[in-house]
């Protein structure tokens, strides 16, 4: 063979080299990449697993399978106080919470779940969340802890239910009440005595009268059995709707590439309408069945009696307000969008 060919041949094989590393660089990797992760839920309520498993379809299918999450209910893979600790330190990857639960260590969290009497359906929810600047301010707490946000989601509507009529404010004084957090201090303020007991225990409580009523979804008359011991539905609803939220490791989450990310982001949101209409007619059935059957009726605050408690729960906001910056300005958005839609206290 001559010299040329040589170096001819040599070229060849050092180019062919070279092109087969080129298409196994890291970037080359990272894009053919797949991820198997473990979401658990804090709950195992079938509306919630539901719409978590409709979750992890359709981020199956926005990454063209190269995501995948299997869905696990309460205590599955860890207690469920432990949730959050076993995704910051990377035990798991991703969970289902509410931010009533996170607000001890993220305060801003109480902000998330839903202010008492603010927003009034999940559109009002998620436009607060989307156009008001909610997101960004929680992603930035959420991600100082760890954690990132991938979206909020529907929950069941939070309602007073109760073993003595409330037709006033007034006639909430005296009462012993089942709630806690931000409620509990409102209801204070209107005279009710709060009283933390276990979501567990509100049954044998209510029938003892222990407690003469509690804050809790109202599809539980139904799941629990509460409409055995409750008289009264107190309405409009305190949080209508809570919010939950689905969160991640964020050292997983920054490990993606952004094609994924893009891809996780548009999906998370899909399997939203889907919740909040089970929820809404789990509630109104479980309502409606109360009321029908004779059981217990559901009151209606008029408008009046309304502001009146709307006002004492914005005086319990600027508490809040006081926990943080980032609390405050949590708070002032919520005011704002709130003048915007017109809901108003006396």
């Amino acid at each position: 063979m001559r010299k040329t060919d040589s170096i001819v041949s040599g070229a060849v094989a050092i180019l062919a080299a070279i092109s087969i590393f080129l298409a196994f660089t890291p970037q080359k990797a990272m894009a053919q990449q797949t991820f198997n992760w473990r979401l658990q839920s804090v709950w195992r309520t079938p509306a919630t697993q539901d719409g978590l498993k409709l979750f992890a379809e359709n981020v199956g299918k926005a990454t063209n399978g190269r995501v995948k999450i299997k869905v696990y209910a309460a205590n599955e893979l860890v207690k469920i106080k432990a949730t959050r600790g076993a995704v910051q330190s990377g035990a798991i990857e991703m969970a289902c919470e509410a931010g009533a639960y996170i607000q001890r260590v993220i305060p801003e969290a109480d902000v998330e779940f839903g202010l008492p009497f603010s927003w009034r359906n999940w559109n009002e929810a998620w436009e607060a969340w989307t156009k008001y600047g909610l997101q960004e301010k929680l992603r930035e707490a959420y991600a100082e802890k760890g954690l990132y946000i991938i979206t909020i989601q529907p929950a069941a509507e939070y309602a007073l239910m109760t073993t003595k009529p409330v037709r006033t404010a007034g006639d909430l004084k005296g009462l012993k009440i089942r709630t806690w957090g931000t409620t509990a201090k409102i209801l204070k303020t209107l005279g009710a005595a709060p009283t933390m007991i276990p979501g567990a225990e509100q049954y044998v409580a209510l029938q003892r009268g222990t407690v003469d009523g509690t804050v809790y979804p109202v599809f539980v008359l139904d799941a629990y059995k509460l409409k055995e011991v409750i008289r009264y539905v107190i309405l409009p609803s305190i949080i209508s709707p809570p919010t939950t939220e689905i969160y991640i490791n964020l050292k997983v989450w920054e490990g993606l590439s952004p094609d994924l990310q893009k891809a996780i982001n548009e999906a998370a949101t899909q399997h939203q309408a889907t919740m909040d209409k089970r929820y809404l007619e789990e509630g109104y059935m479980a309502v409606g069945r109360f009321v029908m059957t004779g059981l217990g009726e559901a009151i209606v605050l008029p408008e009046s009696e309304v502001k009146k408690i709307r006002k004492a729960a914005l005086a319990e906001w600027d508490e809040l307000a006081a926990k943080s910056p980032r609390c405050k300005e949590l708070v002032d958005v919520m005011k704002r969008f709130m003048a915007d839609k017109g809901i108003a206290a006396e």
